[in-house]
């Protein structure tokens, strides 16, 4: 008994001193760091190569921002990255040495530049735009100026509002006297009837991301290629600990469709379809909703640095990334030998099922009607799925009609057969004849 209790407070004491270990704070190590603002297909994403990352990975022929600082780096074992801490942020100037350009050409000199990145309104499009020196300060201001202008309509209307409910509770009131004295109140009736709430001002919609705050960094757009970079102090020294090895690198495939299927019955839970190679096998119980996007192929090593540049992937292995939604687009379908049909993009509106199934329907949007004031859940192809038509075949055409590469898919419509439902009874048999045997042993004990 003595022995088990000394080897419990034994295990305990372990799992304590565990504890406090997990407990204590990383351990911070100021490091000479290059920030990246790298742009990745479809948005600008920040990142941070550290004394230990020999190597930036970026896209090519596209604006890249990098700056040196001096910052606080630690190792966050929870989650297995490098971070950075907050309590040191100092900015290094100088000049921003590239070379690799080319065998006998000498190397590159790049100076700060201030900047701001934003992205307009589009169809589904993703407008993101660059703007340095003066015309980043432009565009800045322009986006506050909007801003500004929403909040002096904001105000605006607050007033005009108030005079609104002044106005209608006066009249309220007069018609309540008049009542009160038995006397014609149809002409105040029929003003309080014509009266109309002010219209609330819409925010300002240019913008779906507003340019960042002005900043300086250099900025590097490179073509495909391997390129080293240093740090050349205002004095023209190399700052230690500053040379890196760029590798831009591009998709192997950039014109390509995929395509996300929404199940009718599990909006939530949408797959995507990335290869025209690949087919669709549904159950036949529910319609499809589609929504073909464009998409690139690229390395997976290359990619995932360029996200995080401590990330880990496969150099090996190439990867589809979803870019944006094609906008307006059409399905092609065919069954059997019939002509095929053409399907257009609707918006749809998801409703809750009321009652105890807890559930959602997909069902047309209707703005005039019970929709009215809200945005459509999705746009998307409805494509009815039928046991009568077991095999379809899609084809993806843009708005102008144009066959769009990768874009052709199969769904098989999997019926449950007589042979599946007897192999499941054979697979239970054994199941039954032990539950029998088992039962006629409890009779026989008991007896």
């Amino acid at each position: 008994m003595a022995l088990r209790r000394v080897a419990g407070c034994g295990a305990a004491l372990l799992f304590l001193a565990a504890a406090g270990l997990a407990a204590q704070a990383p351990l911070r190590e100021e490091q000479f760091v290059y920030s990246i603002v790298a742009f990745n297909g479809r948005d600008y994403a920040g990142t941070f190569a550290r004394r230990g990352a020999g190597t930036i990975y970026l896209l090519a022929e596209v604006d890249n921002f990098l700056t040196a600082r001096n910052r606080m780096v630690y190792f966050w074992p929870i989650t297995g990255e490098w971070m950075l801490d907050r309590s040191l942020d100092v900015a290094f100037a100088g000049t921003l040495e590239l070379s690799g350009r080319g065998r006998g050409r000498a190397p590159q000199a790049l100076g700060m530049t201030p900047y701001t990145y934003y992205n307009v309104r589009g169809e589904y499009e993703l407008n993101w735009q660059v703007a340095t020196a003066a015309e980043a300060d432009a565009v800045v201001q322009h986006a506050r100026g909007l801003t500004a202008a929403y909040y002096q309509a904001m105000a605006d209307h607050q007033r005009a509002r108030l005079v609104y409910e002044q106005l209608l509770e006066q009249i309220v009131e007069t018609i309540a006297a008049l009542r009160a004295e038995g006397r014609e109140v149809s002409g105040l009736a029929a003003e309080l009837e014509k009266l109309t709430p002010p219209p609330e001002p819409p925010p300002p919609d240019h913008y779906v991301v507003p340019p960042a705050p002005v900043q300086q960094a250099f900025i590097v757009n490179l073509p495909v290629g391997e390129y080293g970079i240093r740090l050349l102090t205002p004095e023209g020294a190399v700052m230690e600990g500053s040379e890196r090895r760029i590798v831009a690198f591009a998709p192997r495939r950039a014109e390509a469709v995929g395509l996300e299927v929404i199940p009718g019955d599990k909006w939530t839970r949408p797959v995507e379809s990335t290869s025209p190679a690949a087919v669709l096998y549904v159950a036949g119980s529910t319609d499809l909703y589609l929504r073909p996007f464009h998409q690139r192929e690229y390395n997976d090593l290359f990619y995932e640095k360029l996200r995080r540049n401590d990330a880990r992937g496969n150099p090996g292995l190439m990867k589809w990334v979803r870019i944006q939604q094609v906008p307006g687009a059409a399905l092609e379908v065919a069954a059997g030998a019939a002509p095929p049909r053409t399907l257009r993009e609707q918006p749809f509106f998801v409703e809750q099922i009321p009652g105890a199934a807890l559930g959602y329907r997909i069902v047309p949007y209707d703005p005039a009607g019970k929709h009215a004031d809200r945005e459509p859940s999705l746009r998307a192809i409805h494509l009815p799925i039928t046991p009568q038509q077991p095999v379809l075949r899609l084809r993806v055409r843009d708005r102008a009609g144009r066959l769009l590469p990768s874009g052709d898919r199969q769904v098989r419509v999997v019926a449950p057969s007589a042979r599946a439902r007897l192999a499941l009874l054979l697979a239970a048999a054994p199941l039954l004849a032990m539950a029998a045997v088992l039962a006629l042993r409890a009779r026989r004990v008991s007896a």
